[in-house]
């Protein structure tokens, strides 16, 4: 397996990945999902949730990409501990906002139960998730590393593609607008897609993937305006319907490969460039859990001081977006330092 050394490409595009994390949370954060889907100005939202709907698709593939060599020991186990203290401290820090900002009550065991329910901060679903991919990866590189040829590991994808993304995408489609979707493929094994696309990021990375930059920019723009179109047809005079699906879709997942795909082979030789783009990837995850902070504090302002529908208040979409970015970065870092320098005084003294 090739050794990964630091690569602007994949800095690149976990740091669009942490982005449209904090951009598809504007319209869970305003009255995008509640109000009737029409106009020109919901057209264009629609075009922008497609578009960040792929944050959490590219941060699996990162992981597949990143992680398909890592073996079954001890040592791997003792790294979640790290991804639980970033857990714990935003978690933490979600509730000090709530009862200090909004005045929120609860029992010191309601706080506790909240964390351990990863209900404390509302964006921890993704370390829920995670920890399950977590503990399964060793094995999952068992199983991938020890398929020699090339076709077996495409039929592993294949396989993995039919369980999970594509009944993710043509059970969503309703049959007839304005009706419910019905079932076509088989769907018990629809959400463990964030397998399918760890596997397809150990696929991308073992085979090194290349294909022309212009193919896959207009894949990615044709399959994001396809989805536009679907969505705005079955949703049209309604509220937004999940008519393709989600992170498991099939038409997401393509649209997150080619993005990918786009940029990974990236190089950049400005250092101050690759510098910024280094340090929002590895402060990726406090980005993450921060931003629900951020974004609570801002999105309360937006709804009760400036929002009048949700047609304007796309107008200030860039602004929201990039002070909550900003913030939680900033947070991210000082933690990212503070910790790292903790860990300098006392893992020495620890080891005299």
């Amino acid at each position: 397996m090739t050794e990964i050394k630091r690569s602007s490409g994949l800095d690149i595009v976990k740091s669009f990945a942490i982005l449209f994390v904090v951009g598809v949370h504007f319209f869970l954060n305003t009255n995008f999902y509640s109000v009737s889907i029409e106009g020109v100005s919901m057209i264009f939202q629609l075009e922008c949730r497609w578009i960040f709907i792929i944050c959490v698709p590219l941060f699996l593939l990162l992981t597949g990409y990143l992680q398909s060599n890592k073996e079954l020991n001890i040592n791997y186990f003792k790294k979640i501990i790290f991804i639980l203290g970033i857990y714990l401290f935003y978690s933490l820090a979600s509730i000090i906002m709530k009862v200090v900002y909004f005045g929120q009550q609860g029992s010191a065991m309601k706080w506790v139960s909240d964390i351990l329910s990863f209900q404390a901060n509302g964006y921890s679903w993704y370390i829920n998730m995670y920890i399950g991919l977590f503990v399964l990866i060793p094995f999952l590189n068992i199983i991938f590393n020890n398929i020699k040829q090339k076709k077996e590991h495409q039929m592993l994808l294949l396989a993995m593609v039919f369980l999970t993304l594509l009944p993710g995408f043509l059970n969503s489609i309703p049959l007839v607008p304005g009706r419910a979707s019905y079932p076509i493929l088989p769907d018990y094994w629809i959400n463990f897609y964030p397998v399918t696309y760890y596997f397809i990021g150990c696929y991308l990375r073992k085979y090194q993937v290349v294909v022309n930059q212009a193919f896959a920019i207009v894949v990615f723009i044709g399959i994001t305006v396809l989805e536009t179109i679907l969505t705005y047809c079955f949703s049209w005079g309604k509220t937004f319907t999940y008519v393709i699906g989600d992170y498991g879709s099939l038409l997401v997942a393509i649209q997150a490969v080619s993005f990918f795909l786009i940029f990974y082979k990236t190089n950049i030789n400005n250092k101050y460039a690759r510098g910024l783009l280094g340090l929002i990837s590895a402060v990726s995850l406090d980005i993450y859990l921060c931003s629900y902070i951020t974004d609570q504090i801002i999105y309360n302002f937006v709804m009760e001081k400036i929002f009048i529908s949700q047609q304007q208040v796309i107008l200030i979409a860039v602004p929201a977006v990039a002070i909550s970015f900003t913030i939680a970065l900033i947070v991210a870092v000082i933690r990212y330092k503070v910790t790292g320098a903790a860990s300098k005084l006392f893992v020495p003294r620890a080891n005299q």
